[in-house]
Order: structure tokens, then C-alpha cells, then sequence
């Protein structure tokens, strides 16, 4: 299923809105790339060291990552996602992958077979996000942590600027 706004019907063929694309897809896409794809190796490498506890955070915050990125391509900024998470947490108003919180463990609690439990729920969103996007960023690992590849961030970046949107904020996703 793709967000509303995301296709038009043009007769016998779908057409992406590029303001979409450009705005929310490209937001949700970085998120992606910078933040869940790296919860995944971390919920892997905790896994693997035997820490449960840090398997189960990992997964936590990769799901997090994922409701955020529900609610960007839903259309919803990324402030009033951040604001709203907690309170959708709580009052267990969201279906969706953020849904799936519910029944984890408190982190500091995790046996093994939580942490496995965490880690298929974590996969299972991400690939069901993944399955959502417009657009998949590669990522390369560095020293200091993931960066998208230059020359297709550079193309969204004309893209954004064609359609008269400003310039994405890289840093505050990868400074």
C-alpha cells in the first residue's frame, strides 16, 4: 500500500507526484538509509555478542525510526511525528509497525529469545517499509557512520530544487 498523495491515476498508467517524492519520499528514504538500516546491523552485532538487553533497544529504536517514516510518506512532518510518538506509544493509537512496541520487553529485561523476537518484529517493519518508499538510498559505512551515495543524493537535490523545494537538510541526519 502507498501513501495516498504518493500515486494519481493518468488513465492506464500511475504517475508519482515529484513534489511527494521529493519532500516526504526523499525524508523518509534518508531516515532509511541513516538510522533504521544501521539499527539493523546493531540489533545483528548485539545479537551475536550474546547482549539481549541491547538487541531489544536496538530493535525499539529501529521501530521508532520506522513509525516516523510511516508518518512522513502519511504526509505528517517530522516535528510532529517526533512530538507525537511517545503519546501514540502510550495510548496505543497506532496499528502499524509502532504497534508492535507494545509487545516487547523493557530493554533491560531481554532474554535471548526476546531479543530474537525483537529482532524478526524489527526486520519484518523495515522490509515492510522498505516495500513503501519511492526510492532506496545506498548507503557506504565510514569511520564515523553512514553516508548516502553522493551522486544520487546530488540528482535528488536538482530534483528539489526544479520543483522549487529547499535544499534538504543533510546534517541533521548525517552531521
Amino acid at each position: 500500500m502507498t501513501a495516498p498523495a504518493v500515486e494519481m491515476s493518468a488513465g492506464d498508467r500511475r504517475e508519482t507526484d515529484a513534489h511527494w517524492y521529493a519532500a516526504e519520499g526523499l525524508t523518509a528514504a534518508v531516515i532509511h538509509a541513516m538510522l533504521i538500516q544501521p539499527a539493523l546491523v546493531d540489533i545483528a552485532s548485539a545479537t551475536e555478542a550474546g547482549d539481549p538487553p541491547r538487541a531489544v533497544a536496538s530493535a525499539i529504536e529501529c521501530l521508532r525510526w520506522v513509525t516516523v517514516c510511516q508518518q512522513v510518506l502519511d504526509g505528517h512532518s517530522t516535528a510532529r511525528t517526533a512530538l507525537e510518538l511517545d503519546l501514540m506509544i502510550a495510548v496505543g493509537a497506532e496499528p502499524g509497525p509502532i504497534g508492535k512496541l507494545r509487545d516487547m520487553v523493557a530493554s533491560r529485561d531481554a532474554t535471548a529469545d526476546d531479543a530474537r523476537r525483537a529482532a524478526e518484529i524489527a526486520g519484518e517493519a523495515e522490509a515492510w517499509l522498505a516495500a513503501q518508499l519511492p526510492v532506496r538510498l545506498p548507503v557506504r559505512r565510514t569511520p564515523v557512520g553512514y553516508q548516502p551515495a553522493v551522486e544520487l543524493a546530488s540528482r535528488l537535490e536538482q530534483l528539489r530544487g526544479r520543483l522549487a523545494l529547499p535544499q534538504f537538510d543533510w546534517e541533521a541526519w548525517i552531521g
